[in-house]
C-alpha cells in the first residue's frame, strides 16, 4: 500500500510540474513568438497561448520566445516545433 501511495505522489508532483506554465482561454487575437537567434518563429491563436509556449519550450530546454508580436508570423522563417 505504502508503495502505491508513493508512485501516486510522485505522478502527481510530474503533472504537476508540467502545469507551471498557465492556461489559455481560446479567444482569437493572433500572435508571433520569435526565438533571439532567430532560427524559428511560432504561431498562436493569442498571446497567451504564445506565452504557454514559449514556457514549455524553457522547461524542455528549448530557447523560449523573446520577442512576441501581434499577427502572423513570416512564413520565410521556419516553423518551431511544439514541445
Amino acid at each position: 500500500m505504502k508503495i502505491h501511495l508513493i508512485i501516486v505522489s510522485i505522478l502527481f508532483a510530474i503533472s504537476a510540474a508540467e502545469d507551471e506554465c498557465r492556461a489559455c482561454d481560446w479567444k482569437s487575437d493572433i500572435h508571433c513568438g520569435k526565438v533571439a537567434d532567430g532560427t524559428c518563429v511560432f504561431s498562436a491563436l493569442n498571446r497567451c497561448q504564445v506565452e504557454r509556449v514559449s514556457c514549455l519550450r524553457d522547461q524542455k530546454g528549448l530557447p523560449p520566445f523573446t520577442e512576441i508580436s501581434k499577427g502572423k508570423c513570416s512564413k520565410s522563417t521556419p516553423k518551431c516545433t511544439k514541445p
